[in-house]
């Protein structure tokens, strides 16, 4: 089972990341420290590299406004990310039935990418951020 409380439960780290509306969520470059907590990450408070960045903002999803209405929001959370992991989660046991949770992590932070982005005029490191077509890559190449 999977929770926003993952950190605590199975001392797995993750972190919940922003997109530039528009961009391609296929591409890592388009990702960037969620808005709830970019000002502490660019101030140097919340760098880290020990936790696995997953996509959470801009998201189009069902509205609940109707069966046929979709609704875009710009802000997440959590549990924005949980249905993401989850699903790569899925998809890797997919190629090994037998991964554990403790693997899939392990590999997922070895495969996760690493961007540079440029804040100020200061070059900062982003990573690693969860690249599902890499993690299975590797768990289809052992």
């Amino acid at each position: 089972m999977i929770n926003s409380n993952l950190e605590q439960v199975h001392g797995f780290k993750f972190h919940g990341l922003g997109r530039v509306p528009l961009s391609d969520p296929d591409d890592p470059a388009s990702y960037e420290p969620a808005y709830w907590w970019a000002e502490n990450y660019f101030n140097g408070k919340n760098r880290f590299d020990d936790r696995l960045l997953i996509p959470m903002d801009s998201r189009t999803v069902a509205s609940p406004t109707g069966g046929s209405d979709y609704v875009f929001y710009r802000h997440g959370g959590w549990s924005w990310s949980i249905p993401y992991v989850a699903g790569v989660y899925a998809l890797t046991a997919q190629v090994d039935p037998d991964i554990t949770p403790e693997q899939f992590w392990a590999v997922a932070m070895e495969t996760g990418r690493v961007i540079e982005l440029q804040h100020n005029g200061e070059s900062v490191l982003l990573g690693p951020i969860i690249d599902p077509v890499a993690l299975i890559s590797s768990l289809q190449n052992k």
